[in-house]
């Protein structure tokens, strides 16, 4: 399963995510990943840093709870 991890909303606006994104983007080329999977909420912060960071979105997924 994918790795996680999130800024918290009091401690947004300080770079931490693009050094998480960046580093964890770093630490799968250096260890030879062939492809890296991210989910983000729909025009939430992580997807906005997706965004800033020239990515492109290749479709979006909706489940609902049972």
């Amino acid at each position: 399963l994918p790795q996680y991890f999130a800024v918290l909303p009091e401690t947004r606006g300080q770079g931490l995510g693009r050094v998480l994104w960046r580093a964890a983007m770093h630490w799968g080329q250096t260890h030879g990943a062939a492809y890296q999977l991210l989910q983000t909420e729909v025009d939430g912060p992580s997807d906005h840093l997706c965004q800033t960071e020239g990515l492109t979105s290749l479709g979006f997924t909706h489940t609902t709870a049972a």
